[in-house]
């Protein structure tokens, strides 16, 4: 077994490393399957420490620690950055202009890195086999699928990975079971009319009156089509419809989310979304074309068990912290695919510096307590404590 007191220790004494990685790739973010200078940097932070990068396409990395075992374990990072120009000011602010680590992700790459390093300093030690996962492309949703596709999962029994979120202070650790993030949808509406005159709207059909009646009337479908103890949300994001302002528009576009923790709530939100576009359009003279993104990644659900033996591993690793419940969250993220093939534990990380300005992920003038990567770090070395612990005992369980 690995000795807790060595484990914290090289945690403390490496600290300088990580803050050093994660600014490093702070610099350099790139979006979803352009990640090419970061998988190039990845490798070669993998070689350095010993261990032998596998590359992935068109981006991405794996690399392996420990023995041959009947137990695998996968340990994912995420890696791809935003569209987002930077306003931090930073002394290591992004170099790409209008691209930005806005989600923490550089954070994970850094906390993986972290563990891996130490991982590999006590490699014999080791009774399961470490599989490090940087994916690509999570933002778009479209990564773990990639990754999968690769078989990248195929040999692996377990698997946890980490989010940083600023509106949880530095210190307070989520490792929970059950459901956590959100089944994820995406839908796209253009309505259409016709087009005319502003001063002659008797000879028109008005896309734009079509998508604001839209937008208005599905503020309550959660409110008065679902179960209040069932969580759900229906959010526009983004309308567009005409070119100028004499001129009623004879097409508009609506684009939007649905989020929800249930199959049967995910499916009454589709059906509403699509009957009411259709209802709507129909009312004013018009018609709707609806492209409906069901599941682009089903919701992030702990695997019971695995999350009690990470959680118990993680507080003697971080007796300091506080290990606190930490309600679920509709965003969502395609960590959750990898859950549908082998149990998995995905765990929230506080990194918001009280003593500063918070903002949160995604905003222009986000950034990370740079404290919380050695969390991330002491977690992803946890979950392989708690592998091993498995190992050991071989209780029953469905891998």
């Amino acid at each position: 077994m690995i000795d807790e007191k060595v484990l914290i220790q090289k945690i403390n004494e490496k600290k300088e490393i990580f803050v050093k990685n994660r600014r490093m790739f702070h610099r350099i973010p790139e979006l979803g399957f352009e990640e090419r200078k970061t998988t190039e940097t990845i490798c070669e932070k993998l070689s350095q420490i010993g261990i032998e990068p596998i590359r992935l396409e068109p981006t991405g990395v794996v690399g392996y620690i420990g023995p041959d075992s009947e137990i695998t374990i996968g340990l994912r990072a995420d890696i791809d950055g935003l569209s987002v120009k930077e306003c931090t000011g930073l002394s290591f602010r992004s170099e790409h202009p209008g691209k930005m680590h806005a989600c923490g992700h550089d954070g994970h790459i850094a906390g993986l890195l972290g563990a891996a390093e130490i991982l590999k300093e006590m490699e014999e030690r080791l009774t399961v086999r470490v599989k490090l996962i940087f994916q690509p492309s999570e933002e778009n949703t479209l990564g773990a699928k990639k990754v999968m596709e690769q078989g990248v999962l195929d040999d692996v029994a377990m698997i946890f990975g980490l989010h940083l979120f600023s509106d949880m202070t530095t210190g307070v650790i989520s490792v929970e079971e059950g459901p956590r993030m959100a089944q994820t949808d995406r839908f796209f509406i253009d309505f259409y009319g016709k087009g005319g005159h502003a001063g002659k709207p008797h000879q028109c059909v008005d896309a734009t009156v079509m998508a604001a009646d839209f937008v208005m009337s599905v503020q309550t479908i959660v409110s008065r089509e679902v179960d209040p103890a069932q969580g759900a949300v229906v959010t526009i994001g983004s309308l567009h419809s005409g070119t100028q302002y004499n001129v009623i528009s004879g097409k508009a576009t609506v684009e939007g989310t649905c989020r929800s923790f249930s199959e049967n709530v995910a499916s009454h939100l589709k059906e509403a979304i699509e009957k009411r576009a259709g209802a709507i359009a129909e009312y004013y003279g018009g018609s709707a074309e609806v492209q409906y993104d069901y599941g682009s990644h089903p919701p992030v659900y702990n695997d019971e068990m695995f999350s009690k033996m990470i959680q118990s591993e993680s507080q003697k690793l971080l007796e300091d912290r506080t290990f606190s419940h930490i309600p679920s969250m509709m965003l969502g993220e395609d960590f959750s695919w990898y859950q549908t093939k082998v149990p998995g534990v995905f765990a929230f990380v506080g990194c918001g510096n009280p003593q500063k300005e918070v903002y949160p992920n995604h905003h222009p003038h986000f950034d990370i307590d740079e404290e919380a990567l050695s969390d991330a770090v002491a977690l992803h070395i946890a979950a392989v404590m708690a592998a091993m612990n498995f190992e050991a005992e071989k209780p029953e369980y469905n891998l």
